[in-house]
């Protein structure tokens, strides 16, 4: 059998998405944390927002405490897990450079449906952070990440005969 085109990139096995979510998630909360730090009401203000679709309005204004911080980190972290998940499940063989732009959209989509259709719904107090300049620059870096994790540790295309 021949083939006219060979598989092009590399491709993420649904498994490897749990990886990729989880340092993408890392990075965005590195990159979102120090955004909210410098540009808006801070980090920890950010995690215990984040912290509060669980525990409730009280803990935004929480400050420092490690509770909170640490249940927003961890709320943070399972999402960007299962968007990872979803992202290597539905990646399809691409060259490197359209894997980074599919995967740097994945981002602002996650971006507009939490800014503009789920996030009011679950979390009203979440959208102070990411309906801003920082917040949408914070998703596009999660959705990057997940696109570099997918060009760095995908699955190689096979190699084709030429018959």
């Amino acid at each position: 059998m021949s083939h006219n085109q060979p598989f092009l990139g590399t491709q993420l096995q649904p498994r490897q998405g749990a990886p990729a979510g989880f340092l993408a998630g890392l990075g965005m909360a590195l990159l979102y944390g120090l955004l909210a730090q410098l540009f808006g009401p801070g980090a920890e203000r950010w995690l215990n927002t984040i912290a509060a679709t669980l525990l409730g309005q009280t803990v935004i204004a929480a400050g420092w405490q490690p509770g909170p911080l640490l249940a927003g980190l961890g709320l943070h972290l399972l999402v960007a897990v299962l968007l990872g998940l979803l992202f290597a499940a539905s990646l399809d063989r691409l060259p490197r450079g359209q894997t980074l732009t599919v995967a740097t959209f994945y981002g602002f989509t996650i971006w507009f449906v939490s800014s503009f259709i789920l996030g009011g719904w679950l979390n009203p107090a979440i959208l102070e952070f990411n309906r801003t300049w920082w917040g949408l620059l914070a998703h596009l870096g999660f959705g990057l990440l997940l696109g570099l994790y997918a060009g760095a540790r995908g699955a190689p295309p096979p190699t084709l005969s030429p018959d």
